[in-house]
C-alpha cells in the first residue's frame, strides 16, 4: 500500500462509526473498573469484616491498590504498545479474572493484598489503553470524544456505589465482587472485539525500547509535562483520602462532608464533557491550565470554608475544575509528542501520577500533624498544584521534536 493509499485511509477512519463505538465502550470500561476499584469506602466495612482485617490493613489494601493501579498498570501499558491490543485486553480480562478468583478463595490479609494487586495491575493496564486510544481515532472531534469516554470515570464513582449497596444488601462480599469484577470482564473483553490502532501514515513505527525509553526520559519537555501533570493531580488523590476529615474539622456536618467526594465527581461529569466542547473551540491547552488554575485556587480556599454555603461552592468548583483536567490531558500530550506509541507515552505519565497519588496524602498528613490544622498543608497544596499547571504548560509549549526521533531500531507497527 502507498503511502498516499494510507494516509487516504487514515483521513477516512478519523472521527469514523467505529471510534464512536471505541469511545462509548472505553465509557464503559471506564465506569466499571474505576467504579471496582475507587469505590472502596462502600466496601470497605464488608471487607474487613469478611477477612478479619483491621481498619490500617484495609487503609493499606487499598493504598497499594492505587500504586498498581498507576504506577506498574502504567508500566505494563508502556509494554503494551509493543503489542496487537486485542491481546493485551484478553490478558487484561484475564488478570481481572485472576482477583476475583482469588477473593472467592483466601483468607488471609496477603491474599487480599494479592488479589488487589492484580485488580490494580489489570484496571490500570486496561485504564492507560482506554485514555490513549480514543485521541488516535479523532481529528475535529478529538477533545469531545476524549471528554465522552472519561465520563466513566465519573460515572464509576455514581453509580456503582448503589450497585455494591444493592448487591451488598442480598449477598455477601465475595459474590459481590465477583458480579462487579465479572461485568468489568465482559466489557473488557468486548472490547476486544473492537479496539484497534487506527491506519498509520507511517509503515513503520519507532519501537518501545531502551532507546526509545532513553528519548521520552532524557527529554525535558517530556518531563516538565509528566512532572506538571502528576502535580496538577495532586490536590484529588488528597481529597479522596481526606476530604470528609477536612470538612469535619472545619465544623461541617457529617453528612455534608461524606456527600463531597459524589457532588466533586457528579459535577465533573458534565464539565468533562463541556470541558471537551470548550476545548475544541477555543483551545484544549488554556482550558486544561485554567481548569488546574481553579483547582489550585480552590485549594486555597477549602481550609477557610466553615459553613455549608461555601463548602458546596469550593466543592463545585473542584467539580467544574477536574472534568477538562480529567479529560483534555491526553489528547494535548498525544498532540505534542505524537501519537506513535500513545499508549506507552500515557503509561508514563501515569507511572508519575501513581508517585504523586503515593506520596501527596502522606506529606499532607504530616504536614498536618506538625502544624495541627489543614491551612499551611493546603496553601502547600495550591501552590504545588499551580506548579503543576507551570511545568505543564512550559513541557507542551511545543512538540518537543527531540522526541520525533527515531530509533536505530525499527519494527513494523503493531495490528489487530
Amino acid at each position: 500500500m502507498t503511502a498516499t493509499e494510507m494516509s487516504n485511509k487514515r483521513e477516512e477512519a478519523l472521527d469514523s462509526t467505529r471510534g464512536w463505538l471505541i469511545v462509548g465502550l472505553g465509557i464503559c470500561i471506564l465506569t466499571t473498573i474505576w467504579g471496582a476499584a475507587f469505590t472502596f469506602t462502600v466496601y470497605a466495612d464488608r471487607l474487613a469484616a469478611t477477612f478479619a482485617l483491621s481498619a490500617l490493613q484495609v487503609s493499606s489494601v487499598f493504598s497499594i491498590m492505587t500504586v498498581f493501579f498507576l504506577g506498574v498498570g502504567g508500566l505494563f501499558g508502556v509494554f503494551a504498545a509493543r503489542f496487537p491490543l486485542r491481546p493485551v485486553l484478553v490478558a487484561t480480562s484475564v488478570g481481572l479474572a485472576a482477583a476475583a478468583t482469588l477473593i472467592q478463595v483466601v483468607d488471609s490479609y496477603l491474599g487480599v493484598v494479592v488479589a488487589f494487586v492484580l485488580l490494580g495491575i489489570a484496571g490500570g493496564t486496561a485504564f492507560t489503553v482506554v485514555v490513549s486510544l480514543p485521541p488516535q481515532w479523532f481529528d475535529a472531534n478529538q477533545g469531545l470524544a476524549t471528554s465522552l469516554t472519561m465520563t466513566g470515570v465519573g460515572l464509576g464513582p455514581l453509580v456503582l456505589p448503589l450497585v455494591w449497596l444493592w448487591l451488598l444488601a442480598r449477598t455477601g462480599f465475595r459474590t459481590a465482587f465477583a458480579v462487579v469484577v465479572g461485568a468489568a470482564i465482559i466489557v473488557v473483553l468486548t472490547s476486544s472485539l473492537v479496539y484497534r490502532r487506527p491506519p498509520s501514515t507511517s509503515q513503520n513505527a519507532v519501537t518501545v525500547d531502551a532507546t526509545w525509553l532513553r528519548l521520552r526520559l532524557s527529554s525535558s519537555k517530556f518531563l516538565s509535562t509528566a512532572t506538571g501533570f502528576a502535580l496538577a493531580f495532586s490536590w484529588y488523590y488528597v481529597l479522596s483520602s481526606y476530604l470528609v476529615d477536612i470538612l469535619t474539622a472545619s465544623g461541617i456536618n457529617v453528612g455534608v462532608a461524606a456527600a463531597g467526594l459524589s457532588i466533586i465527581g457528579g459535577v465533573s461529569v458534565f464539565t468533562r464533557v463541556g470541558g471537551g466542547f470548550v476545548g475544541d473551540r477555543v483551545g484544549r491547552r488554556g482550558t486544561f491550565l485554567a481548569s488546574v488554575s481553579l483547582a489550585s485556587l480552590c485549594s486555597f480556599v477549602l481550609p477557610f470554608a466553615h459553613s455549608s454555603v461555601p463548602v458546596y461552592i469550593v466543592l463545585f468548583g473542584f467539580g467544574v475544575a477536574l472534568g477538562p483536567l480529567a479529560s483534555l490531558w491526553s489528547p494535548i500530550v498525544l498532540t505534542r509528542f505524537g501519537h506513535e506509541n500513545a499508549t506507552a507515552t500515557v503509561g508514563l505519565l501515569n507511572i508519575a501520577t501513581g508517585g504523586v497519588a503515593f506520596f501527596a496524602p502522606l506529606a499532607i498528613s504530616v504536614l498536618h500533624s506538625v502544624t495541627g490544622g489543614y491551612v499551611i498543608p493546603f496553601t502547600i497544596l495550591g501552590t504545588v498544584t499551580a506548579l503543576g499547571a507551570v511545568l505543564f504548560r512550559w513541557g507542551t509549549s511545543s512538540k518537543g521534536s527531540e522526541l520525533c526521533q527515531e530509533s536505530e531500531s525499527l519494527s513494523t507497527e503493531p495490528t489487530d
